[in-house]
């Protein structure tokens, strides 16, 4: 039942907003970066929490191996993967099998590593699944957002953007379930995968998620956001007793 409410959980906040597309339509850049910064700052003091509870749990050996293959692992993907970088492109894409491959590759990059680090959190414990839940649903709100603008602004019409942004969310829930499945039935690999997740979460914040939000001219206010949301992580660390 908890992973059930966690999926469910952020399933809601992407899905809230990629819906404030409807009403604001596309975001400037200023705001946009303020946004990535935020969620980049969320996301790194989760992948750091996790990869604590994974040395705790299991030491050196399991951090440092599962470390290192989810960042490989996000690397290649990527590589193989065409997909939309989560900013305002400026550019709009007209081949509609390109488009579906762009869009499905961006939802397929960012959201399955996070479900199945929420997964694997709460594989752990329950506390901690619900301090990485919450800290996802609070970065998925922009995360819905940042997803569907640039489609509404670039290529789709409001409704079918707000439609890709709610399925990045069912993708994320899917991708929790299906992982806690696996690792409830497989328990010893709940180490590997939390340092795997942390690993996976710490490429998508420093290849996709920072560069972006710290362009030129916005690297004060970028920086501002990524403390803010970094500290908002810690104090929902706090909360949780994770």
């Amino acid at each position: 039942m908890e992973i059930f409410l966690g999926a469910l959980t952020v399933l809601l906040a992407t899905s809230a907003g990629a819906a404030i597309v409807l009403f604001y339509g596309c975001m400037d850049e200023r705001k946009n970066s303020m946004m990535l910064a935020f969620a980049a700052g969320v996301m790194a003091y989760s992948a750091v929490e996790m990869l604590a509870q994974a040395h705790q749990a299991s030491g050196d050996v399991a951090v440092v191996g599962g470390l290192a293959l989810g960042l490989i692992c996000l690397m290649f993907v990527e590589k193989a993967l065409p997909h939309i970088h989560m900013h305002i492109t400026r550019e709009e894409i007209k081949h509609s099998k390109k488009k579906a491959l762009m869009i499905g590759g961006a939802i397929a990059i960012h959201n399955i590593p996070e479900g199945f680090a929420i997964a694997a959190a709460f594989a752990a414990s329950n506390p901690l699944g619900w301090f990485v839940t919450t800290t996802m649903a609070i970065q998925d709100v922009p995360e819905g957002t940042l997803i569907a603008a640039p489609l509404a602004c670039y290529g789709l019409g409001k409704r079918m953007a707000v439609f890709y942004g709610i399925l990045s969310g069912v993708v994320e829930a899917a991708a929790a379930i299906i992982g806690y499945m696996f690792l409830s039935s497989f328990t010893g690999f709940v180490p590997l995968s939390l340092a795997f997740s942390a690993g996976a979460m710490a490429y998508v914040v420093l290849v996709e998620l920072l560069p972006d939000a710290l362009k030129k001219g916005y690297e004060r206010a970028g920086a501002i956001a990524f403390a803010a949301g970094a500290a908002a992580a810690f104090g929902l660390a706090s909360l949780f007793v994770v």
